[in-house]
């Protein structure tokens, strides 16, 4: 039996980041939208975290002793609320929009009514969806937890995100009833599968498994990015179209083919080679915040303009020994979602200007400052085209 690997590219597991350099593609005036190659390298001039934010805005969740939480990623916000899982118990957090805790709840378990993993969970009105990554199935519940039915797939992939009225899928690269080899699968709202795209010609030889999801919302639409892939498509009703080539050149692991038909000699060159094996763009409209690894440890950190192709690597080191906690979760528009821990708000504070830091509705650094959760930030980077 294969052996399959999960890979936590959650962000908060990963601090280590490093130096800065910019490189320029050849075309500056395209429109976002517009094919694009951007090359990369591992190694490029460090900036500090700090110094590339114009502004931040502030807001607190609140700790209670049922609010305890140890992370913040795979976010969903809707009818005035907000809900995560954090940790790794199969806990989820429900808090109001100004960050006050509501309530908490945990189906994980072996039962019908319950989750095995959690993979992704989304709102829909005043149902919670949770995506269980071990069984495959959609579960729905509602803010207390309560279940009120669970959706089952014809076929299942690895992730979901809820599209228009139904579902985008992605294959991960294993074959649709053991012959159809497409990426990515459109489903109904009963996840019933009704297309395919992105077809590919041959199964990587090791599964491996990534808990961050391969498709993000971009505007009305969505974006994918296959993991071993270093192309980011954009999905629009039923087209899927490439958007970004994010290029490492020999850099990039799997730009080398014996790799991707030897298994065990990948596995080996994944910690040893120093090659980018693996990375996750958060793309918004004009920035791509990405991470990469070289190793199953090591990762850094990339801030992209996407109209000049100018990066920077993003250095989040607070002192010698320890780094800034930045969790990017996900783009709005221009402004980039991240959490950070409440004990190093006032030093990030400091370095960028109080004038450039403001509190959402209820949150004080007294408050957040008094509380071990971690805060949540809307921040702005400034233009460096």
């Amino acid at each position: 039996m294969k052996r399959v690997f999960p890979v936590l590219l959650v962000a908060a597991l990963f601090t280590a980041c490093g130096g800065q350099k910019e490189n320029t593609t050849e075309e500056k005036n395209q429109t976002n939208d517009e094919f694009k190659v951007i090359p990369l390298s591992i190694e490029s001039e460090k900036r500090k975290l700090s110094e590339m934010i114009e502004s931040i805005e502030i807001m607190g969740l609140e700790e209670t002793d049922e609010g305890l939480l140890s992370g913040v990623y795979n976010f969903s916000q809707a009818n005035n609320r907000i809900v995560f899982p954090s940790g790794s118990e199969g806990d989820v957090f429900i808090y109001s929009n100004e960050g006050k805790f509501i309530s908490t709840f945990n189906r994980e378990g072996d039962g019908p009514e319950e989750y095995g993993r959690i993979q992704h969970l989304w709102i829909k009105k005043d149902t919670l969806f949770i995506h269980d990554g071990q069984r495959g199935n959609i579960n729905k519940y509602d803010f207390d937890g309560k279940y009120v039915g669970q959706i089952k797939p014809n076929v299942k992939p690895t992730h979901y995100y809820p599209y228009q009225n139904g579902y985008v899928g992605d294959m991960n690269r294993r074959p649709i009833n053991d012959s159809l080899k497409f990426n990515v699968v459109f489903y109904d709202d009963q996840l019933k599968m009704t297309g395919m795209k992105n077809p590919y010609k041959n199964v990587i030889p090791f599964p491996i498994v990534t808990t961050v999801n391969s498709l993000a919302a971009y505007n009305d639409d969505l974006i994918y990015k296959e993991m071993f892939s270093d192309t980011v498509f954009l999905i629009q009703d039923t087209m899927v179209k490439p958007l970004l080539k994010l290029d490492f050149g020999s850099e990039y692991l799997w730009n080398d083919e014996t790799m991707r038909a030897d298994g065990q000699k990948a596995m080996g060159s994944i910690q040893e080679s120093g090659k980018v094996w693996i990375f996750n763009p958060k793309v918004g409209n004009s920035k791509i915040y990405l991470n990469f690894n070289t190793s199953f440890s090591e990762a850094i950190w990339l801030l992209i303009d996407r109209n000049s192709g100018n990066y920077y690597q993003i250095d989040t080191k607070k002192n010698v020994e320890e780094n800034y906690a930045f969790v990017p979760i996900k783009w709005d528009e221009d402004v980039l979602l991240a959490s950070f821990n409440s004990y190093d708000l006032a030093e990030l504070i400091k370095e960028i200007g109080t004038e450039n830091a403001t509190f959402k509705k209820g949150s004080t650094l007294e408050s957040i400052e008094s509380s071990e959760n971690p805060v949540l930030l809307w921040v702005k980077f400034k233009d460096f085209n």
